[in-house]
């Protein structure tokens, strides 16, 4: 799988080039399904797009996102399998891309992981899925070709760490606590909780490609992020931000922050 995945593959080759990947969560269809696609296509910035499923409950969403889904479900009339087409329709961007659901919207589409396929992902994240579940599902994604992306905050356990190695084939380290849109220190202690989360990842299975997200939204946040040797920065709620302002906002943001991967050498 490591061989023929687009999203771990480029995962790889961004590392090996010593540069840290910029990823970025747009919502399906938001603001508008128009200006979805167009926003998409003109984010040449980001090196791999995480692209949100619509829910009614997202329960690890701040205020910022909730509101998006809410404006896509009720305005819009978007939910899961219209979300997924609409995704389908953006199979020529260059990016490699994965997909954030709940597994409750999961289970409510038959087919869910198949409609992922044929759509032109390559990965998924459902952060509130339990392990005994993943560990069936994940069986399901490696037969088609779909990483498993996990989600742990970054104040887990050593045991917690070692499923999530053991389960997934990306760690997505949580940065700031509770739900998103709340800016992470990434100095002092958290800098070095990530540190040691990192090292030991890496003790386990030096290959597995690590992001950190949830919190990450100025470009000082990535460079520190670079020099802890983090393999992929993901940035959520101020991108969705952006997105509300328009194209011209969104890519100033984005060229900031892709300028900032290249800040520091990744030591990994």
């Amino acid at each position: 799988m490591h061989s023929t995945n687009p999203l771990l593959n480029a995962l790889r080759d961004i590392r090996a080039s010593r540069r840290i990947a910029l990823c970025g969560y747009f919502l399906a269809g938001y603001p508008t399904p128009e200006t979805f696609y167009r926003l998409v296509r003109s984010a040449t910035m980001l090196d791999v797009i995480e692209y949100g499923i619509p829910a009614d409950n997202p329960t690890m969403d701040g205020r910022i996102i909730a509101q998006a889904h809410s404006d896509v479900i009720h305005q819009r009339g978007l939910g899961a399998e219209t979300a997924l087409a609409l995704i389908g329709g953006l199979q020529d961007i260059r990016q490699p891309r994965f997909v954030m659901t709940y597994s409750y919207v999961g289970r409510e589409l038959d087919g869910f992981l198949r409609f992922c396929l044929t759509n032109g992902l390559h990965g998924m994240l459902a952060p509130d899925m339990d392990e005994d579940e993943m560990r069936f599902v994940a069986t399901i994604m490696r037969a088609l070709n779909l990483a498993v992306v996990r989600l742990i905050d970054a104040q887990a356990d050593e045991a917690t760490v070692e499923r999530s190695v053991r389960l997934g084939d990306i760690i997505y380290l949580k940065a700031a606590p509770g739900p998103t849109g709340t800016s992470a220190a990434l100095d002092g202690a958290l800098f070095d909780r990530l540190d040691q989360v990192i090292h030991h990842i890496r003790a386990l299975k030096p290959e597995m490609p690590i992001g950190v997200g949830i919190g990450i939204q100025r470009p000082e946040q990535v460079a520190a992020l670079a020099r802890l040797g983090v393999d992929m920065a993901v940035i959520g709620t101020r991108l969705v931000e952006q997105a509300a302002l328009g194209e011209e906002s969104m890519v100033a943001y984005l060229q900031d922050m892709r300028a900032a991967t290249q800040s520091s050498e990744n030591p990994a």
